[in-house]
């Protein structure tokens, strides 16, 4: 019983050794792939707000373009020159993104009950 118990005391030294070397192995590639997953996390996250928000991102992008164009005077110019054209569609533009704030928060209260 004693010769068992000691090969076992043994068989654990080695096995915490081993443990401990599997350990330091893994911090050093968790160091080395830290950045790399940081940048995939970050990018991610653009993608998830890119997909949450369109219409955001699409008239962000809009706006930036127009502006680069025709600098800040000529983007108030064209804006007003297209309230005053188009009246209609900017309703309708506003009307459609005050209602998809509600419908997103309409399903997920229909996801969290159901």
């Amino acid at each position: 019983m004693n010769k068992r118990l000691t090969a076992i005391a043994s068989r654990r030294q080695i096995l915490l050794k081993n443990i401990e070397a599997q350990r330091m192995d893994v911090a050093e590639i968790s160091v080395r792939w830290q950045k790399p997953l940081a940048l995939a996390d970050t990018g991610l996250k653009a993608v998830h707000f890119v997909r949450n928000h369109p219409a955001l991102v699409a008239g962000g992008l809009a706006a930036f373009m127009a502006w680069r164009r025709k600098g800040v005077v000529g983007l108030a110019g064209e804006g007003w020159r297209l309230l005053c054209l188009y009246p209609s569609a900017i309703l309708f533009g506003l009307k459609y993104l005050s209602i998809a704030p509600r419908s997103a928060i309409e399903e997920r209260s229909d996801e969290i009950d159901g």
